[in-house]
């Protein structure tokens, strides 16, 4: 279980992605051939097993057709908040 904000936010970007590939009618297998990378890579880090590499991240945002920045955002809004 996640259990510091790293981990947190690392869960939190995986479920956003999986939502932002729903919303384009995509798949893992469709966003890991537009990134470049295996499946199985992705799986990884969808099921945070392995940390996002920045330059992956980045080619996911933007095969997403979001900013790296709103893509963050997005993901950081879904972390709970303490209190």
């Amino acid at each position: 279980m996640a259990t510091t904000y790293g981990e947190l936010l690392e869960a939190a970007l995986a479920k956003q992605i999986k939502i932002e590939l729903a919303e384009l009618e995509m798949d893992q297998k469709d966003l890991a051939d537009a990134v470049g990378i295996g499946r199985s890579t992705l799986n990884r880090y969808m099921q945070n097993k392995q940390s996002f590499p920045m330059p992956v991240y980045i080619r996911i945002a933007e095969a997403l057709n979001l900013s790296p920045k709103t893509l963050m955002e997005r993901a950081e809004a879904r972390v709970p908040q303490e209190g």
